[in-house]
């Protein structure tokens, strides 16, 4: 199926968020590194990620009128202290949802199940695997991370599955939550047109940025093939993108698929060599 022009914009619109946040190395139509997926656009930094500065909740969307770059933060070399960044841009809610029966009775019982996942770590994990703990990821002991991920927990794992076949049915592939569970990058990111979903409709430990629909519709050939530089980015952050601490094992692959898009990339648009005479 060709690709609307909404979509072109909405990835473009993307690229230029990434690299006005400091982020230097961004592709789109990247493969996916642990599936046979088709990520739209991926962003890697060299540094810890910048604060996005919107309420985890949503209720202050923050907008990014801004026509600044983000400051430049000391580089590393070591996988462990780079970030990663993946964005999917959906531009209509047929996009983002599959057909579903009953699609608020699968929100219902996924917002209980993520409350019941919330319990089991506070209360089972926390108590019985404090190996999970990542100690010194923050200046106080109670805000530091945890790998909940890598529990043994039978109840706790069993309650993961039932989430990603929710979301499954809700979203008609595994793609949201395999990114999710498997924390293929630090921060994951829906790019969707003002309105298109609600905060309790995002697959969990998805953020959401939303553009300002006007833009799509009377400027979106234009945006669609390039940003102005210069020009403030119609988006706004409607749900901060949870971290998820992705492994630096998974940096470095997505890095790699990243590089290997660019470069692509760069040499399907490089003019043809002159031939011989």
């Amino acid at each position: 199926m060709a690709e609307t022009l909404s979509h072109q914009a909405l990835k473009r619109l993307a690229v230029a968020w990434l690299w006005r946040l400091g982020c230097r190395v961004i592709a789109t139509e990247v493969a996916c590194p642990i599936g046979r997926y088709r990520i739209d656009v991926a962003g890697w930094f060299d540094a810890p990620l910048p604060d996005l500065g919107a309420d985890a909740g949503g209720r202050d969307a923050t907008p990014l009128w801004t026509t600044t770059e983000a400051p430049r933060r000391g580089r590393s070399t070591r996988p462990e202290a780079w970030s990663t960044v993946i964005v999917e841009c959906k531009q209509s809610r047929a996009d983002l949802f599959r057909d579903a029966a009953d699609p608020e009775a699968i929100l219902a019982e996924r917002e209980r199940l993520e409350r019941k996942r919330v319990d089991l770590e506070e209360r089972r994990i926390k108590r019985f695997e404090p190996q999970l703990r990542r100690e010194g990821t923050s200046l106080f002991t109670e805000l530091d991370e945890w790998d909940f991920a890598a529990s043994r927990l039978g109840a706790y794992r069993e309650t993961l599955r039932q989430i990603e076949r929710l979301e499954e049915g809700l979203y008609g592939q595994t793609k949201f939550a395999r990114f999710a569970r498997y924390r293929l990058a630090d921060r994951l990111v829906l790019f969707t047109p003002a309105g298109l979903a609600r905060p309790r409709e995002l697959p969990a430990g998805w953020g959401l940025v939303e553009c300002d629909r006007r833009p799509l519709r009377k400027d979106g050939a234009r945006l669609a093939a390039r940003t102005d530089p210069a020009e403030p980015l119609p988006l706004r952050v409607r749900v901060a993108p949870p971290p998820l601490v992705s492994p630096a094992t998974r940096r470095e692959r997505l890095f790699r698929s990243i590089a290997i898009a660019a470069t692509r990339a760069s040499i399907d648009s490089a003019e043809p060599p002159t031939p011989p005479r």
